[in-house]
């Protein structure tokens, strides 16, 4: 990934700044780089059939789209092919300020300031509002996993479903300027799933929790939002049951319970 990299800078005609910077599974890898004169960021990702469903592998340039999110932007990107496997490389506008977290869940309680939770909740409704995508998070794979963790069955498919992130969390967040990252998996959900997510990513924390549940109040005290806070409870439950998160599997599951006795 790292020769690929390279490659990609020298393509581009950039210059790479600093080391490479790998995700957690080696799915892709990025750096900060100089581009005409600017900072940007070069990331290359390869495409894996099993890491997700419907078109992931360009939805960073389709995020372009979204409007008053901050979030970056994908200036050009290029495709090619190693050995039968499709690769791609995208130069995006650079972030200055760092992820909040380097994992899902912070390390120790998050320091937010009130206009940050202020921008996150506009966004939020901004990203709520984009034209609903064709694909996202699978209704019938949500209403298994409630059934099979709750033991309960749910019409996941009967409330209302907007666009969201689908993969809000701490490392995909930054501070103290609140900036939206990774927008690979974005897509339809359950409305108010993306506050749900941060929420139960946050149960660790009880005051941070609570700041997040009150000020995202909207998405999640609705008859949407507590089928959205059980889906996903379900997506940390199946980290929990395949040894991630391990952590949060009791705090989370006490969430889902609270929740069915409100449905």
């Amino acid at each position: 990934m790292e020769r690929h990299l390279d490659w990609a800078a020298r393509q581009f005609g950039v210059e790479l700044l600093e080391a490479p910077v790998h995700t957690s599974r080696f799915h892709s890898v990025g750096s900060r780089v100089l581009d005409a004169g600017e900072d940007a960021w070069l990331r290359v990702v390869y495409d894996d059939p099993d890491w997700g469903d419907g078109d992931y592998f360009g939805s960073n340039v389709a995020a372009n789209e979204i409007h008053g999110v901050p979030k970056p932007s994908v200036k050009r990107w290029s495709e090619w092919e190693d050995e039968g496997r499709r690769m791609r490389g995208e130069i995006s506008t650079f972030v200055a300020d760092a992820a909040i977290s380097a994992g899902m869940t912070p390390t120790e309680k998050p320091v937010l300031s009130d206009q940050w939770l202020t921008d996150l909740d506009r966004a939020l409704q901004a990203l709520a509002a984009h034209p609903l995508p064709a694909s996202g998070v699978d209704a019938a794979h949500v209403s298994n996993g409630i059934r099979a963790f709750f033991g309960i069955d749910v019409d996941v498919g009967a409330v209302p479903w907007t666009t969201a992130h689908c993969d809000l969390h701490w490392a995909n967040l930054t501070a103290p300027q609140l900036v939206i990252l990774d927008w690979e998996m974005w897509g339809k959900t359950p409305a108010g799933y993306d506050a749900a997510s941060l929420l139960c990513a946050t149960l660790m924390y009880p005051s941070s929790a609570g700041r997040i549940r009150r000020t995202l109040t909207r998405f999640l005290d609705t008859p949407a939002g507590h089928v959205a806070i059980l889906a996903a409870a379900v997506r940390y439950l199946r980290f929990a049951d395949g040894g991630e998160l391990t952590d949060l599997a009791l705090p989370v599951r006490h969430l889902g319970q609270t929740v069915i006795e409100q449905l």
